[in-house]
């Protein structure tokens, strides 16, 4: 039928092969896959996807693509705009960007001619203030993974981690047993741009982490293997599968729940590590290379968390008239 609306899936689906075989990390392709999906189901859903809008003048919106040269800047723009009223401006960004890749890979498999996005500019995200932790949670927290089970070793040492190197939730989760070195006190992480840099930790996170090793060998049955995923399920039938970036979102939510504080999210600990690295007198150029951030916009989006309490710290310090 002429009418019939275009399905981008399959083609969606060539290109996030093409990613794998650039190896790019799994985290990547998870962002990726679920922006073209979601455009895509977009696109092909009559009755909550795409619906034409007439202009002010009534003339008729312009139709659902029927075919792959049919797509459109105004099916784009669309999109962004459902999203960000689903779910945030920050989400929608992050769907700009990936959209934009996989037009421009039509664009170098001369599946089409010329991009829909290429004039096209992504939306403006407003920053928002992320909250740090209290100290006071974190003993909380820290608290309902005091016992010696399998499930208290592995969560003391993720939020041991989360606390002590400000990684993201993907650096934290998609790792392998070959990725720490418990001897020079350093995580190997993939951060963005599919980048490898070394995190150091502290030895008390040192400590947390080789309770946890022991722990998961025996949960395990057997010795551990470089290659094998770090976390794992606990309990059956769980026990054999990986952790993934849910289930470690599903365990701070439970902590917190036993903790009887406000849910947190994994991001958190990162505004929070950064927070309490300034308060500390740490320096921003180690902070950066910690945190894999290349510019200084991102050390002070992070430093935007909790800055009128390092201010007021810094002022009851050099409070000039109190040095009279």
């Amino acid at each position: 039928m002429a009418d019939e609306r275009y399905n981008i899936g399959p083609m969606a689906a060539s290109w996030l092969r093409a990613l794998k075989s650039e190896n790019k990390s799994d985290n990547t392709i998870r962002i990726y896959g679920h922006a073209v999906n979601s455009f895509a189901w977009f696109l092909v859903d009559e009755k909550d996807g795409y619906q034409p809008v007439a202009d002010e003048e009534g003339n008729p919106g312009r139709p659902a693509p029927a075919d792959l040269e049919e797509v459109h800047r105004e099916h784009v723009q669309a999109y962004i705009a459902a999203t960000i009223k689903r779910t945030s401006p920050a989400n929608a960004h992050q769907h700009f960007r990936a959209l934009k890749t996989f037009f421009n890979w039509l664009v170098d498999e001369e599946e089409i001619d010329r991009t829909p996005m290429r004039t096209m500019k992504p939306p403006t995200v407003t920053e928002k203030e992320v909250p740090v932790i209290p100290e006071e949670d974190l003993v909380k927290l820290f608290k309902t993974c005091k016992g010696r089970t399998y499930a208290d070793r592995r969560d003391t040492a993720i939020l041991m981690l989360f606390l002590d190197t400000g990684v993201r939730l993907s650096e934290l989760t998609d790792r392998r047993v070959a990725d720490i070195d418990l001897d020079l006190m350093v995580l190997r992480v993939l951060g963005k741009g599919d980048k490898w840099r070394s995190v150091p930790f502290g030895r008390t996170c040192a400590t947390a982490l080789d309770r946890y090793l022991r722990a998961a060998a025996k949960h395990k049955g057997k010795p551990l293997d470089d290659d094998m995923w770090l976390w794992w399920g606990d309990g059956a039938p769980h026990k054999g599968h990986r952790l993934t970036i849910w289930g470690v979102g599903q365990m701070l939510k439970r902590r917190c729940a036993q903790a009887q504080i406000p849910e947190l999210h994994p991001h958190q600990f990162r505004h929070t590590f950064a927070h309490l690295w300034k308060v500390h007198g740490g320096n921003e150029d180690d902070l950066m290379r910690i945190t894999g951030w290349k510019s200084r916009q991102m050390l002070s989006r992070y430093a935007a968390s909790a800055g009128a309490e390092r201010a007021r710290s810094a002022h009851a310090r050099l409070s000039p008239a109190d040095r009279l």
